[in-house]
C-alpha cells in the first residue's frame, strides 16, 4: 500500500512539473507573440514622416526667403525648433526593437541630427548675409533713381546703365564670373570719374550687392544639397526593415503558441473523454439508487403537504371509510363542531344531523355521490352544545385499490356569519338606515301585495302620504342630529299607531308613506289618518328642547284613484300639498279637482322658466297720493306676467311658484331694474318723477346681497337713491331679526328709504318697530275694509297710524276703495292713501301720464 502511494505521489509530481513548464511556456510565448505594438509602431513612423517633413519645409522656406517671396525667418525658426523636437523624440525606440536593431538605428539618427545641425549653420549665416544683400537690392534703386533725377554730371548716362544692369541681374539670377568681373570694372571706373557726393555712398551699396550675391546664391545651394532628405530616407527603410524582422519574430512565435495550444486542447479532449466515460459508468451504477430516492423524496413531501393542508386548513374536514365511519378528523373539524377527535371517530356522520332536512334529501345526496362521485351545496348540521349552523358541503368518494372498498373525503365552511351578512344586506336594501322602516324599494312591494290582496277580498286599500311641517327649520336651527332623533321617534309613533297588518315607510326627508290594506271604506283610512297627526302632534324631548311638529296628509285609494303604486303614491302626494295649502296639520282625500290644479300649477312654472327670456313679465303703477292734497306723492310697482297662451296672470299665482323654484331672485332683480330703468326714461323725458316702492321677497331678502345689488342699478342707471323705495313684510324680517336690521341699516346709510308693508297681520312687534330703521308703515287692506259706510270708528286702525306718528313713521293706507274710508282715514292722520279710489295698477304709459298731471280729487 505505501509503494503505491509513492507511486502515486511520484505520478502526481510529474504531472505538477509539467503543469508549471507548459505555463511558463506558454506565457512566454504569449508575450513573445504579442510583443509588437501596432499603436507604438505608428506612433513612431508617424514621427519620422513628420520628421521627414520639416526637413522639406525649411528647405522650401530658404528658398522662398532667397526669392524675396517671404519677408521674414519666422517659418525657419519654427521648422528648426520642431526637428530638434523631433529628433530628441526619436530618440526613444519602441521597445521590441533589438539591441542590434536600436543601435543601427541610433547611428543613422545621429549623422541625420549631425546634418540637420550643419545645416542650421548654414541657415544662420544665411539669415545674416540674406538680410544685408536683400537691404541693399530695397536702397540701391530707390537712392539711384533720387540722385539721378536731382542731380546731373558727366557720368550720369553711364552710373544709370550701370544700376539698371546690376538691379535686373540681381533680381532675376546670380550673376556669372564674368559678369561679376565686367561690374566691377564699371564700378571702379565710376568711382574713379567722380560725381555728386552721394554717389559714393550709393556705390557701396553696390558694391555690397556684387560681392554679397554669390555668398548668399552658395548657401542656398549648400542648404538645398545638404544630405539630409537621403538621412531621412536611410532612417525611415532601417526601422521599416528592423519592424518587419520583429513582426516576423511575433509570428512565429504566435504559430508555435497556436501548435502547443493545440497540443494540450488534444490532450485536454482525451483527459474529457477518459472522465466521461468514467462518469457514465457512475452514473448508470447510482441511476437506480438516485431514482429510488427522489422517488421517496417526493412521496414524503407529499404527505407531508397534505397533512399541513388538513391539519392547518380553516374548512373543516373529514375523512370516512366505505361504512361512512368517521376515520379522520382536523383541527377544523372540532373547531366547528365542538366535537373532540376521539368523540367522533368510528361514528357516523349522522351525530351532526339538525333534523332540517328530510330523508328525500339524504337519498338524493347518496344517489349523486354513487353516480358521479360527489356532492356539494348547503346543509344545516348540529354542534355538540345543540346550536344549529349553516354550511357549505362538498363530498368526494374517493376509491380504494380494486376490490376494496373506498373512502369519502367532506369539507366544510361554517356560513353563519355569510348568512347574517346577506340578511343585513338584504334588510339595508329595503329598510331606511335611520329608522328601519321600510324603504321606497320595498314599499312598491307592499304597496302591490295589498291591491292583490285588496282585489281578492273586494275591498279598498289605501294610500297616506305624510310631510312633516316645517320640519327644515329644526334641521337649520338645531341641527341635523336632532332632526335625525325626530325622524326616529316620529316614525316609532307611526308604528305604534298603527294596525300590524299596515305598513309605514319613510319615502325620503321628512315624508312618510302608509299602506293601508283591506279598508272597509275611506272612513277607516281617515280614522287612521287622524291618530298618525295627533300622534305626530304630541310634543318631542329633544336636545334639551320640547318640540312640536305637526303635519299634513294626503290620502289616495285603490281602485278609485289609481291602479299602480307609481299613480297611488303620485295622487296621495298631490292631496298631501293641498292639505299643506289649506293650513297644515290636517289631511286631505284626493280628488280630480286636486289633480288638475296640479299639473295646471306644473305647465304654469315650466312657462315661468322662460318668461324672462320671452319679455313677457310686465310693471303696472298704481299711485299713492297725499291724503290732504290729493297730489300724487309716490307709486308701487306691481309686477304682472303677459302670458303667451292664458293672458294677464296676477302675482299670486306665479310668485309662489318663482319662490318654490329659485326664479325669485333673478325675477326681483329684473323688477329692480325695471323701475329704474322706467324712473331714468321718465327724468330724460322732462316728467318730475315720484319715488317708487318696489316689493321685496323674503327669499330674495335672505339670499341675495340687496344693498349691494340695488348700489349697482342705481349706479348704472345714474338714479338718485331717493326715487326708489322698498316694501318688506313684518313676516320677512322676523325671520332673522339681526341680519335684516344690519341690511335695512346699509340701506339707511344709502338713503334708500323702507316701508313696513302689510303692518297688523304678522308679529306687529312695538321693540321690532324701534329696532329696525324704516321711513313708512302701511295699514293692511283689511283694516281699511272694516271702515263702514256709515263711518263708524275702527280703533285697532286708529291706533296703528297714532302709534306710527310717536314713532315718526309715514302711515300708508292701502285698499282704500271709497270716500267713507278715506274721510275716516284722514280725519285720524293717516298721511297717504293707495286704492282703487285714487287709481287702480296702471300700464307704463298711463302712469306716465299721470305724472305729467300730478294731481288727483282731494278729500273734503
Amino acid at each position: 500500500m505505501s509503494l503505491t502511494l509513492a507511486e502515486l505521489r511520484a505520478h502526481r509530481g510529474w504531472k505538477v512539473m509539467l503543469v508549471v513548464t507548459l505555463t511558463t511556456l506558454l506565457t512566454w510565448l504569449f508575450f513573445k507573440a504579442d510583443e509588437v505594438s501596432s499603436q507604438a509602431h505608428d506612433n513612431y513612423t508617424r514621427m519620422l514622416r513628420q520628421f521627414q517633413r520639416y526637413d522639406e519645409q525649411l528647405a522650401s522656406k530658404v528658398v522662398a526667403s532667397h526669392a524675396g517671396l517671404v519677408q521674414n525667418y519666422d517659418g525657419m525658426a519654427f521648422y528648426l525648433a520642431r526637428l530638434r523636437e523631433t529628433g530628441q523624440s526619436l530618440r526613444s525606440f519602441p521597445a521590441w526593437l533589438n539591441g542590434t536593431q536600436s543601435e543601427s538605428i541610433a547611428r543613422t539618427l545621429q549623422e541625420l541630427i549631425a546634418a540637420e545641425e550643419a545645416r542650421a549653420l548654414d541657415i544662420d549665416r544665411f539669415q545674416r548675409a540674406n538680410a544685408v544683400l536683400r537691404n541693399s537690392k530695397l536702397y540701391l534703386p530707390q537712392a539711384a533713381n533720387a540722385l539721378l533725377v536731382s542731380e546731373s554730371w558727366p557720368t550720369a548716362g553711364a552710373f544709370g546703365d550701370f544700376i539698371r544692369h546690376l538691379v535686373g541681374i540681381s533680381m532675376t539670377r546670380n550673376p556669372d564670373d564674368s559678369e561679376l568681373r565686367q561690374l566691377r570694372r564699371e564700378l571702379q571706373a565710376l568711382r574713379n570719374a567722380g560725381g555728386p557726393p552721394a554717389l559714393a555712398g550709393i556705390l557701396v551699396h553696390a558694391e555690397v550687392l556684387l560681392e554679397q550675391s554669390p555668398v548668399v546664391a552658395t548657401l542656398v545651394d549648400r542648404i538645398t544639397r545638404a544630405p539630409t532628405a537621403e538621412l531621412h530616407d536611410k532612417l525611415l527603410r532601417s526601422y521599416l526593415e528592423a519592424y518587419r524582422s520583429a513582426v516576423a519574430s511575433a509570428s512565429y512565435h504566435r504559430t508555435l503558441l497556436y501548435a502547443i495550444a493545440m497540443m494540450l486542447l488534444g490532450y485536454a479532449l482525451y483527459a474529457v473523454f477518459r472522465i466521461e466515460r468514467d462518469r457514465r459508468a457512475l452514473r448508470l451504477a447510482h441511476a437506480d439508487l438516485a431514482t429510488r430516492y427522489e422517488a421517496q423524496r417526493r412521496a414524503e413531501g407529499e404527505l407531508r403537504l397534505y397533512g399541513t393542508v388538513f391539519t392547518h386548513a380553516t374548512e373543516g374536514m373529514v375523512i370516512t371509510d366505505a361504512s361512512s365511519r368517521i376515520v379522520a378528523v382536523n383541527p377544523a373539524f372540532c373547531a366547528i363542531t365542538g366535537y373532540a377527535p376521539e368523540e367522533v371517530i368510528g361514528k357516523t356522520p349522522a351525530l351532526l344531523n339538525s333534523g332540517r332536512q328530510g330523508e328525500d334529501f339524504y337519498r338524493n345526496m347518496w344517489q349523486s355521490l354513487i353516480q358521479i362521485g360527489q356532492w356539494q351545496g348547503e346543509i344545516w348540521n348540529r354542534r355538540k352544545d345543540g346550536g344549529i349552523y349553516p354550511e357549505w358541503l362538498s363530498i368526494a368518494a374517493v376509491p380504494d385499490e380494486p376490490g376494496e372498498s373506498g373512502h369519502f373525503i367532506g369539507v366544510f365552511t361554517d356560513i353563519s356569519e355569510r348568512k347574517q351578512s346577506e340578511a343585513r344586506i338584504h334588510h339595508l336594501a329595503h329598510h331606511d338606515a335611520l329608522t328601519g322602516l321600510p324603504n321606497r324599494l320595498l314599499l312598491e312591494d307592499r304597496i302591490e301585495q295589498g291591491m292583490l290582496k285588496s282585489k281578492r277580498m273586494h275591498r279598498q286599500m289605501g294610500i297616506i302620504f305624510i310631510d312633516l311641517d316645517r320640519f327644515k327649520n329644526i334641521n337649520d336651527t338645531l341641527g341635523h342630529a336632532v332632526g335625525d332623533e325626530l325622524l326616529i321617534q316620529a316614525a316609532q309613533r307611526g308604528l305604534n299607531a298603527l294596525r300590524e297588518t299596515d305598513t309605514l315607510c319613510r319615502q325620503g326627508g321628512d315624508e312618510f308613506v302608509v299602506v293601508l290594506p283591506e279598508l272597509e271604506g275611506g272612513q277607516d283610512a281617515a280614522h287612521i289618518c287622524s291618530k298618525l297627526l295627533s300622534a305626530f302632534c304630541q310634543p318631542y324631548l329633544l336636545a334639551g328642547h320640547e318640540l312640536t311638529v305637526s303635519g299634513s296628509a294626503g290620502i289616495a285609494l285603490y281602485p278609485e284613484d289609481g291602479e299602480s303604486a307609481s299613480e297611488l303614491l303620485r295622487k296621495a302626494d298631490a292631496a298631501m300639498y293641498r292639505a299643506k295649502e289649506e293650513g297644515r296639520n290636517t289631511f286631505c282625500f284626493f280628488s280630480p279637482e286636486i289633480s288638475t290644479a296640479t299639473l295646471g300649477d306644473l305647465l304654469l312654472e315650466n312657462d315661468l322658466f322662460g318668461a324672462l327670456d320671452r319679455q313677457e313679465l310686465l310693471m303696472y303703477y298704481q299711485p299713492k297720493v297725499d291724503a290732504g292734497s290729493g297730489e300724487v306723492v309716490g307709486a308701487e310697482a306691481l309686477i304682472r306676467w303677459q302670458h303667451h297662451e292664458r293672458g294677464l296672470v296676477s302675482p299670486e299665482q306665479f310668485i309662489r311658484l318663482a319662490e318654490e323654484n329659485g326664479l325669485i331672485n333673478a325675477i326681483g332683480e329684473w323688477a329692480i331694474r325695471n323701475v329704474c330703468a322706467q324712473q331714468r326714461a321718465w327724468l330724460d323725458a322732462g316728467l318730475l318723477v315720484v319715488p317708487v316702492a318696489v316689493n321685496i321677497s323674503a327669499l330674495q331678502f335672505a339670499q341675495q346681497d340687496l344693498p349691494n345689488m340695488l348700489a349697482h342699478v342705481l349706479a348704472d342707471y345714474g338714479l338718485p337713491p331717493q326715487l326708489i323705495e322698498l316694501e318688506l313684510t313684518e313676516s320677512l324680517l322676523m325671520r332673522n331679526s339681526a341680519r335684516a336690521a344690519l341690511v335695512l341699516d346699509r340701506l339707511r346709510k344709502m338713503h334708500v328709504q323702507v316701508a313696513l308693508d302689510d303692518f297688523g297681520t304678522g308679529y306687529s312687534s312695538l321693540s321690532y318697530l324701534r329696532q329696525f330703521p324704516l321711513h313708512a308703515l302701511k295699514i293692511d287692506r283689511s283694516f281699511v275694509s272694516q271702515i263702514d259706510e256709515n263711518g263708524e270708528p275702527v280703533r285697532l286702525a286708529s291706533a296703528i297710524i297714532a302709534m306710527a306718528h310717536e314713532l315718526d313713521l309715514v302711515v300708508i293706507a292701502e285698499g282704500v276703495e271709497n270716500e267713507v274710508q278715506a274721510n275716516y282715514l284722514a280725519a285720524h292722520g293717516c298721511d297717504h292713501f293707495q286704492g282703487y279710489f285714487y287709481g287702480r295698477p296702471q300700464a307704463v304709459e298711463d302712469f306716465g301720464k299721470l305724472l305729467a298731471g300730478r294731481r288727483l280729487g282731494s278729500v273734503a
